[in-house]
């Protein structure tokens, strides 16, 4: 397993890995989504085997999981491929009492990306609905543990994008998504107490099926999947953990279709020939969601438009504490930009940001971005850096 991920890797961004991690090509549904209505879902739990056999203990395993009024008990040890249990019914949460989640952090060397990166999947608990092309989907949940835990909330699809690997698109294709205040880089950090988490996204690339999984193996580094620097958000390096995972009120929420996706009629098919047999005509496309086929179908592309211009003159001082102002030339028919600030992505409709509760004595990285509807997002502009120093 940790060949086919570090492959995935050599050529694909940190959003396109995590669908990877989260998603093999054998992706079963098994809950329907119905507009603008949240929706019971059916869990499966991973329980993840030894990633390096040459690194004896390093596995993930269950100890048990309780779904409404079912257990989930017999889990296998000393055994490196997965084992994976499923309820039996929806629920809308679990008790997930693990025994431990292993340590391995070690990568192969790929150019340009640290060699530990943070690989919490063996153990997880996963579910899968039937999607709409274009609809805007909102995950939403509780969850506590019963001593401080990180976890990593993915998100795939059924496109799968290489069979060798398995890599597959995520709903979103590496566009925007809107997380809650409580979770960072789809990193979570679980307390004693509940926490809501939110994300909410569009599916962009008309997948039939979205899966989330909330994974839970160890936190034994402070890079992500593309080595950018968590180290805000995992302070201290988790491995070898056990304890217990609570999720409940977990809902996905169909809001609709995003207007800003276009559905376009097909043409029409050219008439056979007279005096010459039949020519088989192309198939229509079919839109992904809907089990209709047939000529009448139509096909659904991402609305043609212009590309902003990328944002310039980007500039970032501290002069309150522990607060930043970024500003930056405004760019023409942009309605509104999104800024990253470190791990943080924020949303500001001027040419100008403050961004509050930053860290004295750390480095952040800078940079900024123009949308618009009916427009392409204009590129990330240059990275500035600014110390907090006060």
């Amino acid at each position: 397993m940790r060949k086919v991920f570090n492959k995935a890797l050599a050529g694909v961004t940190s959003a396109t890995l995590i669908a990877t991690l989260a998603l093999g090509v054998n992706f079963t549904s098994t809950v329907k989504a119905d507009e603008a209505t949240a929706v019971d879902t059916v869990w499966s739990f991973t329980q993840g085997g030894q990633y390096n056999p040459d690194e004896p203990g390093n596995t993930g395993y269950i100890k048990s999981v309780s779904v409404g009024n079912e257990t989930l008990a017999n889990w296998e040890r000393d055994k490196n491929a997965k084992q994976i249990q499923t309820a039996s019914k929806a629920s809308t949460g679990f008790t997930l009492n693990i025994e431990n989640t292993g340590w391995d952090a070690q990568w192969s060397k790929i150019t340009g990306y640290p060699t530990d990166r943070i690989n919490p999947w063996a153990i997880d608990a996963s579910n899968t609905i039937e999607a709409k092309a274009g609809h805007i989907y909102k995950v939403s949940f509780k969850a506590k543990a019963s001593k401080k835990k990180y976890g990593y909330v993915a998100f795939g699809t059924d496109i799968v994008t290489n069979i060798d690997t398995g890599e597959t698109l995520t709903p979103y294709d590496q566009a925007p998504i809107k997380m809650s205040d409580a979770a960072s880089n789809q990193i979570i950090t679980l307390g004693t107490t509940d926490k809501t988490y939110t994300f909410t996204f569009t599916n962009w690339v008309s997948a039939k099926k979205i899966k989330t999984s909330i994974m839970l193996g160890a936190f034994n580094a402070q890079y992500d999947y593309a080595g950018n620097s968590v180290s805000d958000i995992i302070t201290e390096k988790e491995a070898n953990w056990s304890g217990t995972v609570v999720v409940s009120d977990f809902t996905i929420t169909d809001e609709g279709l995003n207007p800003e996706f276009v559905v376009e009629p097909p043409k029409p098919s050219q008439p056979s020939q007279p005096s010459q047999p039949a020519q088989p005509t192309t198939k229509p496309s079919v839109t992904p969601g809907n089990n209709n086929s047939g000529n009448n179908q139509p096909a659904v592309t991402k609305p043609a438009a212009k590309k902003l211009a990328r944002v310039a003159k980007v500039k970032a001082k501290n002069n309150k504490a522990k607060t930043v102002k970024v500003t930056w030339k405004k760019v023409a028919n942009a309605k509104k930009y999104e800024v990253k600030v470190g791990n943080k992505t924020y949303t500001a409709k001027k040419a100008t940001l403050t961004v509050k509760k930053l860290k004295k004595g750390k480095t952040y990285k800078i940079k900024v971005r123009a949308k618009a509807t009916g427009f392409k997002t204009g590129a990330w502009s240059k990275t500035v850096k600014v110390k907090i120093k006060k």
